[in-house]
């Protein structure tokens, strides 16, 4: 079943086109990682599809119904929100709110959802996550990947149909990131269906089932991530896997 279908995005800032028309079809399920050089318009993207940046043109299929990118409105935004979540590369969590209070302050706010309700939910998803323990912490008393885990609770909080992330990892040092990735694993053999902006090879070759390679605003290259990786079509793909993996990151 198709999730989403994305259809010949389009965005510049000033004179400067960073998205040239990308296509994209998310199905159930899917695990899909992006990758690319810096600039090449993963992360833009990305933002376009959960209209957190304005869209120049394109078309959205999302749940059945097909939406003009540049022409929304809050009350289709809002909905497409509610059944999407978004894991951002610096957790944009609320210093004043506990890891509790991140995760149930969307339920309590935006689906009023009863408090004692709420925290039930919350409670299970860091218990998910493996932050049980962490429930009355503050973001200032945790580490960078209990951040990022607790932006992972809250995200699934939505009981989304699709979860977002983009680069989870890329703020994290070196020792913090498996924790992470453990997670995203773990939901990916659940079956979350999610797509990925990241520069880890591992993840991209192991546990997404697509991958797909962006440059200077355009899909250069995508398919299964076996063959993605095994076997690369576009030479420019090549270059790109070569030098990752003389950096020691494809494995």
């Amino acid at each position: 079943m198709t999730v989403l279908e994305i259809k010949d995005i389009h965005k510049s800032f000033g004179d400067q086109e960073i998205l040239k028309g990308v296509d994209i079809k998310v199905e159930k399920g899917d695990v899909i990682a992006i990758l690319g050089p810096s600039g090449s318009g993963k992360t833009t993207f990305l933002r376009c599809i959960n209209f957190l940046t304005e869209t120049d043109s394109g078309q959205m299929v999302f749940d059945g119904k097909t939406y003009d990118m540049a022409k929304m409105n809050r009350k289709d935004i809002a909905a497409i929100r509610k059944k999407t979540g978004f894991v951002f590369q610096n957790y944009n969590l609320f210093r004043n709110q506990t890891a509790l209070g991140n995760v149930t302050l969307g339920l309590t706010t935006v689906r009023r959802i009863k408090k004692k309700e709420a925290e039930e939910i919350g409670r299970s998803l860091l218990e998910k996550v493996g932050l049980s323990d962490k429930t009355d912490l503050y973001p200032s008393q945790l580490s960078g990947g209990q951040q990022q885990r607790v932006a992972i609770a809250r995200a699934l909080a939505a009981n989304p149909e699709i979860i977002y992330f983009d680069e989870p990892t890329s703020a994290l040092d070196p020792e913090l990131i498996g924790e992470v990735l453990s997670v995203m694993k773990r939901l990916a053999d659940a079956g979350m269906t999610m797509i990925v902006v990241t520069h880890e090879m591992d993840f991209a070759r192991n546990v997404s089932n697509r991958t797909i390679f962006m440059e200077n605003g355009v899909i250069v290259e995508e398919g299964p991530s076996k063959e993605f990786f095994e076997n690369p079509k576009m030479e420019r793909t090549k270059e790109f896997l070569r030098l990752e993996d003389s950096r020691g990151i494809v494995k």
